[in-house]
């Protein structure tokens, strides 16, 4: 008797076990587009944010895209931190959307009037 007690309680124990929620990681965070600012007088663009990583391969800023993250044409980049990101703006760039792209993971668009 006692041990199909033990038995049982060893059962819904390991029944309790395999049903309980498991730790994950998220490994592919959604970079996000805070703000956008032109210097005055420059083409000089600073985008502020969050989870853009260290730039890097893979790691890019779409500008001229449609609202939709569709077009627009990779720029060299003049600095790149977690939460900043600085580029000159290609000329004829005028009402368009900027993106960062991380890993193959797009952010949200910023509307950018790039002059």
């Amino acid at each position: 008797m006692k041990r199909v007690a033990l038995l049982s309680i060893g059962l819904v124990a390991f029944l309790l076990a395999a049903c309980a929620p498991s730790a994950a990681v998220a490994t592919q965070v959604v970079p996000t587009i805070i703000s956008l600012h032109v210097e005055p007088g420059t083409n000089d663009v600073v985008l502020q944010g969050r989870y853009f990583g260290g730039g890097g391969e893979g790691s890019y800023v779409l500008v001229g895209a449609k609202n939709d993250g569709t077009g627009g044409e990779p720029v060299a980049t003049d600095s790149w931190d977690p939460t900043r990101i600085t580029f000159t703006a290609p000329s004829g760039s005028n009402g368009t959307f900027v993106f960062v792209v991380v890993g193959d993971v797009a952010s949200n668009g910023m509307p950018a009037n790039l002059r």
